[in-house]
């Protein structure tokens, strides 16, 4: 398995005010590039895109609530397999957030698809520090 990990940002929102946030799936959206990621759709604890290149990518919460800080999200429509964790946890008056995936990529498919996958989460934790303030 291949770990591809986003930047650890810091909010100024509380752990469980971002938690009930990411909890609902639907708020991803706004969280995702908007240039790169094409036909939302889906509920609070399923949704699915495009990405750029038309290729359809499956969420599904595999809990209700967040275990240990993280809630697991287990992909789908990939020619891989892979999940998301989006990891929440206290620090002081606020939260730090970051996204860690674990993909089933062969060689050939790292190297196409792992410098792409580093920039998605990225922009999405970027995005969380951004909605939430910094702390």
């Amino acid at each position: 398995m291949t770990e591809i990990r986003s930047q650890t940002v810091q909010v100024g929102a509380s752990a469980d005010e971002l938690r009930m946030h990411l909890l609902d799936l639907k708020n991803l959206e706004p969280l995702l590039p908007q240039d790169k990621v094409k036909g939302f759709a889906g509920t609070s604890e399923q949704v699915s895109f495009k990405i750029q290149g038309g290729l359809e990518i499956r969420l599904t919460r595999t809990a209700s609530t967040f275990q240990d800080g993280v809630l697991r999200l287990q992909g789908g429509g990939a020619p891989f397999e892979f999940h998301l964790d989006l990891q929440v946890k206290e620090d002081g008056d606020g939260a730090e957030a970051s996204v860690v995936c674990q993909a089933d990529l062969n060689p050939f498919m790292r190297m196409m698809a792992q410098k792409p996958l580093e920039s998605l989460f990225s922009h999405i934790a970027g995005q969380v520090e951004e909605k939430f303030g910094q702390g």
